[in-house]
């Protein structure tokens, strides 16, 4: 069922028309109509959905590896994909902690691998100046393909028109990607608000097995647990940690025709199945292009990472390895088998919670600095010098850290969509652990944890992860409990909006 290179153009065709709309207003009345009719005072929930496409104009660095490599093209677009929500009744109106009532929520997910901070402010800012709605309610986050576009920094003083104009000379260390991405997410945001229609929710949820596996080992060998130790190797005794199996679709539908428009799916796996030189999504492509065969080809699929921090999809009790397009294929068989049998919600509760807090990062020795300095070449070239992969993992992240302030504001978001359904926004790839306990002590039956919203967090392991070592561990930015922490205030924000 592998896409064709015709019917790629055409997903891309299809994916982005609702983008074809002029995105740029100025009042907030423009778009979304306000509360004045019968309608508008209804208890309906509205979405608008908008897909834009954020694939790089240019041959531009991928991210993902210890390495430089540059795209040679692209085989399926990288897309923002905005999903908004909105219900003016007094009684379900969304709620924020500062009191505003019937905003817009606001869910932007991108494929990108990480989601910069500098990124999250500019477009939250934007979409605050230009609708009123609030920060809060914007909830940005990645896919985390490892065939997007690598890391970059927002120039605040960098004009779209200049950085267009940068992008023409193909000279990828003067154009800022960043800049890029922001300008097409706020245009996404901005086109779905203005596309808002009723929906009916229906929620469902399957156990898959077999694609996913956690990437973390005890080790005959070893006194630390070893990532990603090769498969059929001889030394492994057994996965350090679980994989959080459940598939878990939230199914928007016209209310009219009962035919489905969109769906918001949450699964736990790295999406580091593709590989090659070629942008791609991954395999959130794959699980879109099968639901597009069922429910046609306006329909959206949108995909929020599980906490998978230390899961992939490599089964090391096996040579074969499952590729992109038989993952995605699979998962989104899976999807469209939930649909049949989701749970429809009887009346929609828009709601959402979200908490800011201070989080400290690691912190380093000047000899620690002074070492890592040395190391600076061959961090990203292993043949200039003679260190393992994790030592230039943890120099990287020392001479990366040591410029970095002591202290960060992480933001953790909640929507409520009913009295059983919410979603939860995390930084960073977080440990599967993690996302099990904010889904066992969630008071919403069904609980979407979505990874990397916000800001690059890098790994967020358990207090246990840290004390077993390995990759994750060192290629961490906060300190060990801060996991924990995540959890507790995740659970803090659900318990407001379970009342």
């Amino acid at each position: 069922m592998k896409p064709t290179p015709k019917s790629r153009r055409h997903f891309l065709k299809t994916a982005c028309a609702l983008s074809a709309t002029p995105a740029v207003f100025s009042l907030f009345s423009a778009l979304v109509p306000s509360a004045s009719g019968a309608e508008e005072q209804s208890n309906t929930l509205k979405i608008g959905l908008a897909c834009v496409d954020i694939t790089p104009p240019l041959s531009f660095p991928m991210a993902g590896y210890y390495s430089v490599r540059l795209s040679t093209g692209t085989s399926d677009p990288l897309l923002a994909k905005a999903l908004c929500f909105q219900q003016n009744s007094a009684s379900n109106a969304s709620e924020t902690q500062d009191g505003t009532q019937g905003k817009p929520c606001v869910l932007l997910i991108c494929d990108t691998i990480s989601i910069n901070s500098g990124v999250t402010t500019e477009i939250r800012n934007r979409i605050n100046a230009q609708t009123g709605i609030p920060r809060e309610n914007i909830l940005i986050t990645a896919t985390h393909t490892h065939t997007g576009p690598g890391r970059d920094v927002f120039d605040p003083n960098l004009t779209h028109e200049k950085n267009t104009e940068l992008a023409k000379t193909g000279d990828y260390k003067t154009f800022r990607y960043a800049n890029w991405w922001a300008e097409k997410g706020t245009e996404a945001i901005l086109t779905a608000l203005k596309n808002m229609r009723p929906a009916t929710i229906s929620v469902g949820s399957a156990s898959v097995t077999g694609l996913s596996f956690n990437r973390r080992f005890f080790m005959k060998d070893s006194d630390e647990v070893r990532f990603n130790p090769g498969v059929l190797n001889p030394n492994i005794i057994r996965p350090a940690g679980p994989i959080d199996p459940q598939l878990l679709t939230v199914f928007f539908s016209d209310p009219e025709s009962g035919k489905p428009i969109a769906s918001l799916s949450n699964f736990a796996l790295h999406l580091d199945t593709t590989g090659g030189t070629l942008f791609s999504a991954d395999y959130p492509f794959y699980i879109e292009s099968v639901l597009k065969q069922k429910f046609g080809p306006e329909f959206v699929s949108l995909f929020g990472t599980g906490t998978c921090g230390d899961i992939n999809h490599i089964d090391v009790t096996n040579k074969t390895r499952k590729k992109a397009p038989e993952i995605g294929t699979a998962l989104g068989e899976e999807v469209a088998k939930i649909y049949d049998s989701a749970r429809s919600m009887d009346s929609a509760k828009l709601g959402i919670s979200a908490t800011q807090f201070e989080c400290r990062r690691q912190e380093f020795t000047p000899e620690e600095v002074a070492e890592a300095e040395k190391m600076r070449e061959s961090i990203y070239d292993s043949s200039k010098g003679n260190y393992t992969f994790l030592e230039r993992v943890r120099a990287g992240k020392i001479l990366q850290l040591s410029k970095m302030p002591t202290t960060f504001t992480v933001d953790i978001q909640c929507i409520r969509l009913s009295s059983e359904t919410a979603i939860v926004a995390l930084p960073g790839e977080v440990f599967v652990d993690l996302g099990l306990e904010i889904k066992k002590q969630s008071p919403f039956r069904n609980t979407l944890v979505i990874e990397l919203s916000q800001m690059d967090a890098k790994y967020v392991p358990t207090e246990k992860a840290f004390r077993e070592g390995s990759y994750e561990t060192i290629n961490s930015l906060f300190v060990p409990g801060t996991g924990e922490h995540f959890v507790k205030e995740a659970l803090a924000c659900l318990e407001k909006l379970s009342k």
